[in-house]
């Protein structure tokens, strides 16, 4: 192994060593899952996802996303943990989508919506997101969650794995958000390269790569001629202390 392939497994390993701090934040989603598990007992016919919609449908004002995002974060922030990029890196995601002024962007993995509205708001009227989901439960959630936003004209929604529905679509993308299964992240990405669904110049952006210790994912965007990467150090959504990451990477042909 040459030097410099040496160099870079040790820089690429370093935000994944264990803390106080990454234990305790694992726990502590444990926990809150837990609970969850031990209220859903009594409530069988509603789960946390399901909660939110109610809390947006009751709480949220129609046809304003920032609103949305509110009702969501707020429960994110003080009833259940759930899986969106949140508040504080999705600012990080905002900022990306705008200054890249993307026209064709996608989505992978919509859970709730959150990440798609955040998309979606600050999209020119020219731009068009295509957001995949593999639950179907979920997806009927964020279905009503962007229809309620008033944004459901600047997305389209897909049921299935990424692996199956890409090779379908015919559009070429500027922007890629990928925060669906992680052990998917690589193989989502090799298929989009290899059937040609990037543009010169798309900018991937993944989440919790820190979180879910990405390293195969991220040995191939940094060390491949096709992309040029940059790691933003974060914390865990509706966290205060777990540490997490984010990888931007820039596709070049």
């Amino acid at each position: 192994m040459s030097r410099s392939k040496e160099n870079f497994r040790k820089k690429s390993k370093s935000p994944f060593l264990i803390n106080k701090k990454s234990f305790f934040g694992v726990m502590e989603i444990i926990l809150s899952e837990i609970k969850n598990m031990f209220f859903a007992s009594f409530d069988k016919k509603m789960t946390k996802e399901n909660k939110v919609l109610n809390y947006v449908l009751s709480e949220a004002t129609k046809d304003n996303p920032d609103s949305v995002l509110k009702v969501i974060d707020s429960c994110g922030y003080n009833n259940f943990f759930l899986m969106n990029i949140g508040d504080k890196k999705g600012k990080i995601l905002d900022e990306y989508v705008l200054k890249s002024d993307a026209k064709c962007l996608l989505e992978l993995g919509v859970y709730l919506g959150y990440s798609t509205i955040r998309i979606a708001r600050n999209l020119s009227e020219d731009a068009h997101l295509f957001s995949i989901d593999v639950n179907e439960e979920f997806l009927n959630i964020a279905k009503q969650h962007l229809d309620f936003s008033g944004l459901t004209e600047k997305v389209s929604f897909y049921n299935g794995k990424a692996s199956e529905v890409i090779p379908q679509l015919d559009q070429k993308f500027d922007f890629v958000f990928i925060d669906h299964w992680k052990e998917a992240y690589l193989q989502d990405l090799k298929i989009l390269i290899e059937h040609d669904r990037l543009n010169d110049g798309a900018i991937i952006f993944a989440d919790n790569i820190v979180l879910f210790h990405l390293e195969e994912y991220l040995d191939f965007v940094r060390t491949s001629p096709n992309f040029s990467s940059e790691f933003i150090p974060a914390l865990r959504e509706y966290s205060s202390s777990h540490p997490d990451g984010i990888e931007v990477s820039h596709f070049k042909k």
